[in-house]
């Protein structure tokens, strides 16, 4: 069998400033991909395997037996992780999160899966007009001097993603509680949150790299808690005005 037969969907996407050539199996990928393709030539390529499918499936149903195992949403996972890999040379890192934007530029809530990230952000799209969501689950963060943050087609299984690319201000850290409220903390107190919701690749230097780009990211940014209720009224507005420094019932600059 030819590689075009092992691999029949080909196409290239532009994400992170960066066009990324897919070889797939399945059509998965290709069709969440629809807002991102480009004729551009690729920057690099990455392509997926029915070993590798079949060994990441196997793991997902360790952690859910009862849960149906669809090919092509493991590919996909399996092709992210590649491309994950290869973004790390461009300084560019793969992070577990929901970014909103507003004309201020971009706010990235982290937490494990269930705290409330994606619900946190539907709250800003309905009290703040123009808010809108760069990604809601795995967005692409460029480090640098001004760190921005990138769209993706893996945006969770809400669907919640623009093509775009904006300036990061703010990385939140989520955590239940019966109040909310936001503090400031430092890179030593945050560096193994930060650490467990990004990509960590099992090449040693690309982990170190990984490390250091962790590092330069969290100069360039405010890095916060928040203690979330997102039951109670005032969750938007806590973290609002934390973080934009404005009050957004008045509109004015606190």
């Amino acid at each position: 069998m030819s590689e075009a037969e092992k691999n029949p969907f080909r196409f290239t996407i532009r994400i992170a400033r960066k066009n990324v050539g897919i070889e797939s199996i399945y059509g998965r990928t290709m069709m969440y991909s629809e807002d991102y393709l480009t004729d551009d030539p690729a920057d690099f390529v990455v392509s997926s395997s029915q070993q590798e499918i079949m060994a990441d499936g196997a793991e997902y149903r360790k952690v859910n037996p009862r849960g149906r195992v669809f090919k092509g949403e493991i590919e996909s996972i399996v092709l992210l992780r590649k491309i994950a890999d290869q973004m790390i040379g461009f300084d560019t890192i793969l992070m577990h999160g929901a970014a909103i934007a507003d004309g201020n530029g971009a706010y990235l809530f982290t937490a494990p899966s269930g705290t409330g990230k994606t619900t946190h952000i539907r709250r800003w799209m309905e009290e703040l007009p123009g808010a809108y969501v760069v990604n809601g689950d795995k967005p692409l963060v460029i480090a640098g001097e001004t760190p921005m943050v990138c769209g993706t087609p893996w945006c969770g299984k809400e669907r919640m993603n623009t093509n775009t690319i904006v300036p990061l201000k703010a990385i939140v850290f989520m955590k239940r509680a019966d109040e909310n409220a936001m503090r400031r903390i430092s890179f030593l107190e945050a560096f193994p949150r930060l650490l467990e919701q990004t990509h960590r690749p099992k090449d040693a230097e690309k982990m170190r790299k990984t490390v250091q780009l962790l590092s330069a990211l969290a100069k360039n940014v405010q890095l916060w808690q928040f203690e979330c209720n997102n039951f109670r009224s005032d969750a938007f507005e806590t973290t609002y005005r934390a973080l934009t420094g404005c009050d957004q019932q008045e509109g004015t600059i606190l």
